[in-house]
């Protein structure tokens, strides 16, 4: 059983006839990993602590008391969980009801042949969960100033992710700027001169240092204050996301969170970008940026940034398939977009837009709900479909 489909609970019982708790744990933990493919290890209340989400099996109904005590011990979102005899489907209703009613983020999950999907999907969101608190966050420059609806507040995200947010002056890359570099990237290219290729791995080189001293996992860099020094971080944050460390632009912290979540549900980079276009009618649009990590792409050229016409930037083409498209917002992270569609193979080739140029499709639907409440500017491309562990992860740690 691989780790992920492990789930740790802590199982209450009442008083039993006829049968040991230890007959009922074991069927029931039986059936769950014929019927659902899940490990559930019973644990003590004690090795609970510091887990994301919880769980507590309700072996019997009587345990509803004993259940709203354990909750008050545990911080954040829970789990109750049950299974078809001795009444603890009952005992567990009646316990999540009145979490429900303390308002407490609480799911129950009923232990059947029908539940193993439902399951799958909330040890996907723990997992998520869990690896938000590891992440140390730099945001280096401060945010540009036209993310006007994308500013948080870093105590707000501290403290419903757990993770850890450093901000960072843009002189900290500045200072740390080598005369050279190795590492310059080579390939076709268009409009690019050897400076601006050089400049390229020197700002990915003083990125690499600054993430190594201040043990960084993720940064977001204010790209357009480095502009005027001539130089631009395009090519260095595609690098660092093939690399596994999230990097995003423009200083945005909210889109930096998609780009984390992203590496941790698809185990590949998202790519951050503007919805350029939009077709609402038929849910098509077109999503540009002038960085995309190579590995999304079948292919790519190598230009200068758009807007500067600086540096060195990619124009790619993503791997055409399923994508999530997904954006955190609202000051306290209270909101989310996340909706599924594809992208298509072909590519605008658009001289009024960023150089990476994608046409996502997704319902007109989601189209309607992006532009009648949009939540910011960038959102990000997430390989897979992953809008249900999003929607339940929001649900249940943000909103």
């Amino acid at each position: 059983m691989v780790e992920g489909r492990t789930l740790q609970a802590v199982v209450l019982s009442a008083r039993l006839d006829g049968q040991s708790e230890k007959e009922i744990v074991e069927r029931v933990v039986r059936m769950a990993r014929e019927d659902l493919a899940v490990e559930i290890t019973p644990v003590d209340p004690a090795e609970l602590d510091g887990v994301s989400l919880p769980a507590l099996l309700l072996l019997t109904g009587g345990t509803e008391a004993a259940a709203l005590s354990m909750a008050d011990g545990l911080d954040g979102p829970l789990l109750v969980v049950s299974h078809g005899g001795r009444n603890a489907l009952p005992a567990a209703m009646e316990t999540v009801a009145a979490l429900q009613a303390r308002a407490r983020k609480v799911r129950l999950v009923h232990l059947s042949k029908g539940s193993g999907e439902q399951l799958a999907q909330l040890l996907r969101v723990r997992d998520l969960a869990h690896a938000f608190r590891r992440h140390h966050v730099g945001l280096i420059g401060g945010s540009a100033p036209w993310l006007v609806a994308s500013g948080l507040d870093i105590g707000v995200v501290e403290a419903k992710l757990g993770l850890r947010v450093s901000e960072l002056p843009l002189r900290e890359v500045l200072a740390r700027l080598p005369a050279c570099a190795s590492g310059v990237p080579r390939g076709e290219g268009l409009g690019l001169d050897e400076l601006g290729r050089a400049a390229a791995a020197r700002v990915l080189a003083a990125l690499e240092a600054l993430i190594a001293e201040r043990s960084l996992s993720a940064i977001s860099v204010s790209c357009f204050a480095l502009l005027s020094e001539g130089v631009t971080a395009c090519w260095a944050l595609a690098a660092l996301a093939d690399r596994g460390i999230p990097a995003g632009c423009e200083g945005d912290l909210p889109a930096l969170l998609a780009l984390i979540a992203a590496e941790e549900l698809s185990g590949k980079p998202g790519f951050l970008a503007n919805p350029a276009d939009i077709e609402p009618a038929t849910g098509r649009g077109v999503m540009a940026h002038c960085t995309v990590p190579l590995s999304l792409t079948r292919e790519h050229r190598l230009r200068t940034h758009f807007e500067s016409g600086l540096g060195v930037a990619i124009e790619g083409q993503l791997e055409p398939g399923p994508y999530t498209l997904a954006r955190f917002g609202g000051s306290r992270l209270d909101q989310g977009f996340f909706a599924e569609g594809a992208v298509a193979p072909e590519s605008p080739g658009r001289d009024d837009l960023c150089r990476t140029q994608v046409v996502f499709a997704m319902s007109p639907a989601a189209t309607e709900r992006l532009l009648a409440a949009p939540l910011g500017n960038h959102h990000v491309l997430i390989p897979g479909r992953h809008s249900a562990v999003l929607n339940a992860f929001h649900e249940l740690f943000l909103a």
